[in-house]
């Protein structure tokens, strides 16, 4: 049982013959008492400013803790945030990168077949030309054999005539040829590239 300071004030000692003087020890216990109940309101006060600052640390404790958890995930979802946003980049780059290469074949194919086209288009052209040119030569020579029969059939007795008109003829004939020679081999080589593409601007 603890102590009080009412213990003290009231504590009676037995006395004896060669006893201590009972008032010096009566103001000695009275001097004690309130010593006591001083030390005993302090040490109460201390009691309870421990108990407030054990009760701040508890708490401070658990908002350090709370600050820590909430650090702790606040880093967590960033670097989740980060690790998705950069796989996100690069579905958007692998996704770029594909689209592009893609439209590059598409634009090479679009090419080789303009090429293609291009190819066959002027292979025809040559081939019409070389037609168009057979053909005119064979009107030149058929109507050459016809300008041939009309002189003959309406000179008869004329054979030097004859043969000078055929020999004017045969000039007129082979000058026709190079002229016709010169003018498509010249308009050709001249207007090639003019010709095919006014063809591919009327379509």
């Amino acid at each position: 049982m603890r102590l009080t300071s009412m213990d003290i004030n009231n504590k009676e000692f037995k006395k004896g013959l060669r006893g201590y003087n009972a008032d010096e020890v009566d103001e000695f216990l009275d001097k004690v008492s309130e010593e006591y109940e001083i030390m005993y309101k302090e040490n109460s006060n201390l009691r309870e400013k421990n108990s407030f600052l054990e009760e701040k640390l508890d708490h401070h404790v658990k908002i350090e803790s709370t600050i820590q958890n909430t650090l702790v995930l606040a880093q967590n979802a960033a670097e989740q945030a980060k690790s998705s946003a950069q796989k996100e980049s690069e579905l958007i780059i692998r996704s770029a990168n594909d689209s592009s290469q893609r439209m590059l074949e598409k634009a090479h194919d679009d090419v080789l077949k303009i090429n293609d086209e291009y190819d066959r288009t002027k292979q025809e052209f040559a081939k019409f030309r070389t037609q168009f040119r057979n053909f005119m030569n064979c009107q030149v020579e058929m109507f050459d054999g016809l300008e041939s029969d009309y002189f003959k059939s309406y000179n008869v007795g004329n054979e030097i005539e004859d043969k000078k008109m055929g020999e004017k003829n045969t000039e007129t004939s082979e000058y026709s040829k190079l002229t016709l020679k010169n003018i498509d081999e010249k308009d050709f080589h001249n207007n090639e590239m003019k010709e095919i593409k006014s063809f591919f601007a009327k379509d």
